[in-house]
């Protein structure tokens, strides 16, 4: 059965009305997609430090860190310049800050590992902080001269 040019006509403009309904509707969809992501998203420049941070991370290596060994315990030191002052005090005085600080340990700790009174442990330590800080502060100025 031919059909004739009327009904070829009509089944043309049938055929274009739907293929701009759906083009629409798709167009309508595509827009709500890209406002709704657009409500999600956020620039680099308007994150926090905080959140920014969490978007990567940084290998860190042995290599990078000063070790010190202190009554049978590693003890690794990242700052270049608190290594170099560490390095310069004696070495009870030393041994006590690391043990202090960065193992966390009281001075009555300490005192039973070295075989000291924790009162000579406070006045070491004591002392050794003061050194640290003259030593940095000396770096400091050498820095601005």
């Amino acid at each position: 059965m031919e059909l004739s040019s009327s009904d070829k006509e009509r089944i043309q403009h049938q055929y274009d009305a739907l293929a701009k309904k759906t083009l629409v509707g798709e167009a309508k969809s595509h827009r709500r997609t890209l406002a709704k992501r657009a409500a999600r998203e956020v620039t680099f420049s308007d994150l926090s430090e905080s959140e920014l941070a969490q978007l990567f991370t940084t290998d860190e290596y042995e290599s990078d860190y000063f070790r010190f060994q202190v009554s049978g315990f590693d003890v690794l030191v990242k700052n270049e310049l608190l290594a170099e002052a560490l390095n310069a005090l004696p070495e009870r005085k030393h041994d006590i800050i690391l043990l202090s600080y960065f193992l966390d340990m009281s001075d009555a700790e300490i005192g039973e590992l070295l075989n000291v009174v924790r009162t000579t442990v406070f006045r070491h330590r004591k002392s050794a902080l003061a050194k640290i800080k003259q030593y940095l502060e000396g770096k400091a100025d050498d820095e601005y001269r």
